[in-house]
């Protein structure tokens, strides 16, 4: 006869708890796990957030900026004009001309004040006279500031002031001595820039050395009528180290007589303006820093019925050395800077690692610590719900086991035939065999 399907002994409490203890476990570590990953979200979201604010402020800054900065160039632009107007007393008259190169002051036998004085069309002393700049200008002469008009018409560069020699030159040209087209950077090869290629944007560097300048050569140029207070002090400093190591050193060159004899061919100084000192066969470049009175004139005097004191400054090849000693200290104090700030850096992330480092390590000894203490738990429940060890020659006899546990010990108990299925787990769980809480076997 088949023998009935043998029912199997219902599960108890303990294996329902030990079950139950491990999916806590597990939701606990996927509530763990969600939380960082939240955490994590919320701080990205925040960098996010503080990045694009600090871009916006950016914006809103430079936004800022560009409008003061145009608010304050119309003010510049108001003030120069009522500066302008103030120190011509009232008398504005500006035109551009056709600057072209003229020896008309050679022709004349002048050589006084020959160098940077310019010869104008009728038509032009006609409108001075109509603005008053006649009267105005009666006492020191008539002067005009000269600046050279871009060739695409994107301002104006090369400034410099002169005197007036005639008013009776062509229409629509001025005549300009050699000596003042060299300082507005006029030569063969500025023109050929100006007119060969029509994207260039920029003319001869301020501190390209003169050359000749040809009788075809013409510039764009504009005369503004100013008022030139009588100079009383000029500062000059030499282009090269040159002057002091040999003109000015040399005990057999009056430097005095050389400067004033200079000085007598100009009858305006402009500060930027260059000054050519010749002695022998050797020409001296000095460079005009500085000019007193120069209050309302934009750095210009009038060397005319005036005796002038003159300073020399240290050459330009001497303060270049010492900005070049300057520039290379303050890169070695950069670079001395961003190594500490790397060191800082690099301790400040060390430190970072070994909190983080410390805080696992902590939460590992506590969930460990946990754990323990959970397992021990469960095996004093499990131990509690034992039934009583039956002897070996129990009267309704026994039932012994051995059981091979996860760390490698070996155990063994004996049950009464009677004793539930459920009393076996409880069994290995009190021995330890089902780790910290649940197992499987």
């Amino acid at each position: 006869r088949p023998k009935p399907p043998r029912t199997p002994p219902p599960v108890g409490r303990s294996t329902r708890a030990m079950f139950l203890n491990a999916a806590a476990d597990k939701l606990k570590r996927e509530q763990d796990k969600r939380k960082a990953d939240l955490a994590k979200r919320q701080a990205a979201e925040r960098r996010a957030k503080m990045t694009a604010d600090a871009h916006r402020r950016e914006r809103e800054d430079l936004a800022r900026r560009e409008r003061q900065e145009e608010a304050q160039r119309r003010a510049e632009e108001r003030a120069e004009l009522e500066r302008v107007l103030t120190n011509n007393e009232g008398v504005r008259w500006e035109r551009t001309f056709v600057g072209r190169r003229s020896d008309a002051a050679m022709v004349k036998g002048i050589r006084a004040r020959c160098d940077d004085k310019v010869v104008l069309p009728p038509s032009a002393w006609r409108e001075l006279t109509n603005a008053g700049a006649a009267n105005v200008g009666s006492a020191n002469g008539v002067f005009f500031e000269i600046t050279v008009v871009n060739a695409r018409g994107g301002g104006t560069t090369r400034r410099t002031h002169a005197g007036a020699l005639g008013f009776d030159g062509p229409e629509g040209e001025a005549g300009l001595p050699a000596p003042l087209m060299r300082r507005l950077g006029a030569s063969s090869a500025y023109v050929a820039a100006a007119e060969g290629a029509e994207g260039a944007e920029e003319s001869p560097a301020e501190d390209d050395p003169p050359t000749d300048v040809d009788v075809d050569v013409a510039l764009d140029v504009k005369l503004s009528f100013r008022r030139l207070p009588k100079g009383t002090w000029v500062k000059l400093q030499p282009r090269s180290a040159d002057f002091q190591g040999e003109l000015a050193a040399d005990a057999s060159v009056d430097l005095r007589e050389l400067l004033e004899a200079t000085l007598r061919r100009r009858c305006a100084l402009t500060v930027g303006d260059d000054v050519s000192v010749v002695s022998g066969d050797r020409e001296y470049a000095l460079r005009v820093i500085e000019v007193s009175p120069d209050d309302a004139n934009g750095g210009a005097v009038s060397l005319v019925e005036t005796d002038v004191e003159v300073d020399i400054a240290p050459s330009e090849d001497y303060e270049d050395a010492m900005r070049r000693l300057a520039e290379a200290e303050e890169r070695r104090l950069a670079a001395a800077a961003a190594v500490e700030q790397e060191r800082r850096e690099r301790e400040e992330l060390a430190r970072e690692e070994e909190e983080r480092r410390a805080e696992a390590a902590e939460r590992a000894v506590k969930e460990a610590a946990e754990r323990a203490e959970r397992a021990e738990r469960y095996r004093a429940a499990a131990s509690g719900r034992l039934p009583v060890e039956p002897d070996a020659d129990a009267a309704g006899g026994c039932v012994p086991c051995r059981f091979q546990l996860p760390d490698g010990r070996t155990v063994t108990r004996r049950f009464a035939p009677t004793d539930p299925l459920a009393a076996v787990f409880d069994y290995v769980i009190s021995a330890g065999g089902a780790g910290g809480g649940g197992g499987v076997w």
